[in-house]
């Protein structure tokens, strides 16, 4: 599981996962998963994500002993968007969903899984399954649809940037093909009716 680190500007009212983890690196102290919901009620709506890290570290059973210095190494990390996110979360933030087979993971015997990865469309999950649909449940409703297998990962991709609005390439000016006297004029080299 790879969690994500939260910009420290970020403000916790913005931030959207139900959970957040703080971890100081200097200390190498990892605390459970927090509730926001708890946090948000101790420290405030209007807090940011790396100052509540840093006030989390302050108030732990054992505190970092740097928090009160302003050297402290407190981070806040957010959990895989699978865990928390629902088909909602990815339409409007233009995620993007890889389906991958796990067909040797459920196998007696040796076997390899389906080596193509199969791009999902968000907007036909969302048709089929709703739009408050977890993330984490889709794999279980879902089978690989080379060997129907029914063990099978969902790979959720989420761009850095929020996606700009579609503008059209700027399009080569068109080349027409040339006319047969285009073409013998280069051949030839004949300028001006004839006159070189």
């Amino acid at each position: 599981m790879t969690y994500r680190l939260v910009p420290p500007e970020t403000p916790i009212s913005a931030y959207k996962p139900p959970t957040i983890r703080v971890e100081c690196l200097r200390c190498r102290k990892n605390a459970p998963d927090l509730e926001v919901a708890k946090l948000v009620k101790r420290f405030g709506r209007n807090i940011a994500v790396g100052d509540l890290a840093r006030q989390v570290a302050l108030a732990s059973r054992q505190p970092c002993g740097l928090a009160a210095t302003g050297q402290c190494g407190a981070r806040a990390l957010e959990p895989p968007v699978w865990m928390w996110a629902e088909l909602e979360d990815a339409w409007r933030g233009g995620w993007l969903a890889r389906l991958h087979c796990g067909r040797h993971h459920a196998a007696l015997k040796k076997t390899q899984p389906c080596p193509e990865v199969v791009i999902l469309d968000v907007e036909t999950l969302i048709a089929a399954y709703g739009y408050d649909t977890k993330l984490e449940r889709l794999p279980t409703r879902m089978i690989c649809p080379r060997c129907h297998s029914s063990v099978v990962a969902i790979e959720w991709i989420v761009p850095d940037e929020t996606p700009a609005p579609f503008a059209p390439p700027a399009a080569d000016p068109v080349r027409l093909k040339p006319t047969r006297t285009e073409v013998g004029r280069c051949r030839l080299r004949v300028v001006d009716g004839g006159k070189s």
